[in-house]
């Protein structure tokens, strides 16, 4: 028999579901559980997902995962599929703004003009 705390302990959130869209919305959900692929396809609108490393004080004082379109991300859809996103890949400057910071910390480095195109999902356990 489950006694009340713990019944209670189940249904608190234990992550913080953040989508960061490339408008610069920010978009928080509770969770009782880390959110799965397909479930993370849905909020970012993709078929699959590629995980970038990040950093952003806002979020947490340490490295966080940062998952995107790995076509969004890599910036094929903006370039090569033109049909698919006219207008091409759209930055998301939160999303590239926490990873150049990221890079900076940890010494890895990228192209001038890289950047995270689309919208971006992160989660943390609370």
């Amino acid at each position: 028999m489950i006694n009340y705390k713990e019944s209670e302990d189940i249904m608190k959130p234990k992550y913080k579901v953040i989508r960061w869209q490339t408008d610069g919305t920010e978009e928080i959900w509770d969770a009782s559980q880390k959110p799965t692929f397909p479930e993370m396809y849905k909020l970012i609108n993709c078929t699959t997902i590629e995980r970038q490393r990040g950093y952003d004080k806002d979020i947490s004082n340490r490295t966080f995962d940062m998952w995107m379109d790995e076509e969004g991300g890599s910036m094929i859809k903006g370039i090569y599929h033109k049909e698919d996103n006219p207008k091409g890949a759209i930055r998301n400057e939160r999303a590239t703004n926490a990873w150049i910071t990221w890079m900076a910390r940890t010494g890895h480095k990228c192209m001038h003009d890289d950047f995270i195109a689309g919208n971006v999902v992160i989660y943390k356990k609370i």
